[in-house]
């Protein structure tokens, strides 16, 4: 696809240094300045390293997704949200903000409520949006005027909530969450629109070749006590939802050891699993039927299948036949065409490997199409999650915040920044970009309880709404960053990714999305056992149902206002 323009340029998109490390978030109780501007540029570089892979100018302003903004907005829009935020923390004068126009600008995204809402008018192609230069010079005179906020700020320690600096390590974050959702924006983008910047490593995919993880084994866990929550007092930037505190008993289940991979959801597809209404739920089922999905997003197949793309880019589609060899497009359009790909894959055991290429469907890479890394863990969204759990058979489901904590190495009853995964120096973990992409499920071992990825790799869906725990408050500073997802529409992701960093990577990490929605995700089957007295067993569920209106969406048609437990 090609849709350069006349004149069309490429604008380098760094103010500072191309960078493909990340480093580890600072302790809060012992840092000096210049710890503080390392991190920041870091942050900023290596959101700034991302937009490099944007072939022209011109390809800021399509919309990978059709309910996104174009590129453009995420460029510009966290330099944007650090000027609002030092100026609410008294930390800039108003007078000093670089570009208020730019600030309004760049400010406020958009959240849709559901699969089929109306594109937002600013993905037309009649709003003037800046040029990619102008908006450059604005984040370079952002960057500078942050050096000099860093500069004039007394340092007192340690940096608290109450703490005037907690409204720069709030825009570091910031960085931080928009460099891994740009990260899957620029992965829907038509593969002929972006380039793999050199020094962008991949996993090696060898290791996802040379054998087939047939059996994912479900390793028991006993009844236990887990604690969510994070103290407020904890040596490390968190965000509202984090805090507050919660005791709950989790009944005795078992979990798959490794997140469910490509292979393993492969069954699914190929039993006709996106096209038999009893494995989805209502809501997954109208989601189906608008998106004609037929198999996962980052999924390749020859069949043109119907793309997520908006504006001038809705009619691409990733699946094009020029990615397969004419043995595979045939294979595709014949009669029977699963059946026989079913006959390929019937025969597997354990000690039998099969090329990569021989894979039905390719994979899309942040910035390639490659032949599919069996191993890899698969990414979905809720819907497609649950869908699977009901197909492989009754009880089976996602895994909830609690159950999380208990195939944990560690809880937080007694954790202490060294304890945190994200400050280990020498985790085995695929986070904070130690790949750009994923890699196999048991590339890493698995941890004292038997399970592989609980960190890492590729975030967790879980059966939890997003919720706030008991004792948790809201920052004045960013009084909309969780609440208005306290809606029962958005649900838990827990565990980070490979591209998680910061904050995001970190063991209090709760995270949201709305269940349609895409992020370097998948899933563990999980399944209550019997309790020991036969009462019903309590994964400690928590599910959010409120009488709350929400514009696009409405009210649910029954209400009950609280937050509670749920046994499933």
């Amino acid at each position: 696809m090609n849709i350069k323009k006349p004149n069309d340029r490429y604008t380098n998109p760094l103010t500072g240094k191309l960078v493909f490390d990340s480093i580890k978030p600072l302790d809060l109780t012992n840092f000096t300045k210049e710890d503080a501007k390392a991190y920041f540029d870091n942050s900023y570089d290596l959101y700034e390293t991302l937009f490099t892979s944007l072939k022209y100018d011109s390809v800021y302003y399509l919309c990978p997704d059709r309910l996104r903004l174009p590129l453009i907005f995420y460029y510009g829009h966290t330099a944007a949200v650090f000027m609002n935020k030092l100026c609410l923390a008294g930390l800039i004068k108003p007078n000093e903000r670089i570009r208020f126009d730019m600030d309004m600008i760049f400010e406020t995204g958009v959240d849709e409520m559901s699969w089929d809402d109306t594109e937002h008018y600013r993905m037309g192609g009649s709003y003037k949006w800046p040029t990619v230069e102008e908006t450059k010079e604005f984040r370079a005179k952002v960057r500078e005027l942050i050096y000099k906020v860093i500069d004039r700020t007394p340092l007192e320690l340690p940096v608290t909530w109450d703490s005037p600096w907690w409204a720069l390590f709030m825009g570091f974050e910031h960085e931080r969450i928009h460099f891994e959702t740009s990260t899957v924006l620029i992965r829907q983008y038509p593969v002929e629109l972006v380039q793999r910047p050199l020094g962008w490593s991949y996993a090696p995919f060898q290791l996802s070749q040379d054998k087939n993880i047939i059996k994912n084994e479900m390793v028991k866990v006993a009844e236990t006590q887990v604690r969510l929550g994070k103290k407020f007092d904890f040596p490390s930037y968190g965000w509202d939802n984090e805090y507050g505190q919660v005791d709950c008993k989790v009944s005795a289940f078992e979990a798959s050891k490794f997140k469910v991979t490509n292979e393993q959801f492969l069954e699914f597809v190929l039993d006709d699993g996106y096209s038999k209404r009893e494995y989805w739920s209502d809501e997954g089922w109208q989601w189906v039927k608008f998106k004609q999905a037929k198999h996962p997003l980052f999924w390749i197949c020859p069949m043109k299948c119907k793309s997520g793309c908006g504006g001038l880019i809705s009619t691409y589609s990733h699946c094009q036949e020029h990615h397969f060899s004419k043995h595979h497009v045939n294979m595709f359009k014949s009669e029977n065409a699963k059946e026989k790909m079913k006959i390929f894959f019937s025969d597997f055991d354990e000690n039998q490997n099969k090329n990569a290429s021989e894979f039905p469907f390719k994979l899309r890479l942040m910035f390639d199409i490659v032949d599919m890394p069996k191993n890899w863990p698969v990414e979905v969204n809720y819907h497609e999650a649950k869908a699977y759990c009901k197909w492989k058979g009754e009880g089976f489901r996602c895994i909830s915040e609690a159950e999380h904590h208990a195939i944990r190495e560690y809880d937080v009853f007694d954790l202490d920044a060294t304890k945190d995964i994200i400050y280990q120096i020498h985790s085995k973990v695929n986070h904070n970009m130690a790949y750009g992409s994923s890699t196999p499920v048991d590339l890493h071992p698995a941890n004292s309880k038997g399970f592989h990825d609980v960190f890492g790799n590729v975030w967790e869906w879980t059966e939890d709404n997003f919720n706030g725990l008991p004792g948790t408050k809201t920052h004045f500073l960013y009084d909309d960053f969780s609440s208005p997802c306290y809606d029962g529409r958005h649900n838990l992701i827990m565990g980070g990714s490979w591209a998680s960093t910061g904050d995001e990577a970190s063991c209090f990490a709760r995270y949201m999305f709305r269940r349609h929605f895409y992020q370097h995700c998948g899933f563990r089957l999980v399944r209550s056992l019997p309790t020991s007295d036969g009462s019903k067993p309590n994964p400690q569920i928590r599910l959010c149902k409120d009488h709350i209106f929400v514009l696009g969406a409405g009210t649910p048609s029954k209400i009950e206002k609280k937050i509670f437990f749920f046994s499933k």
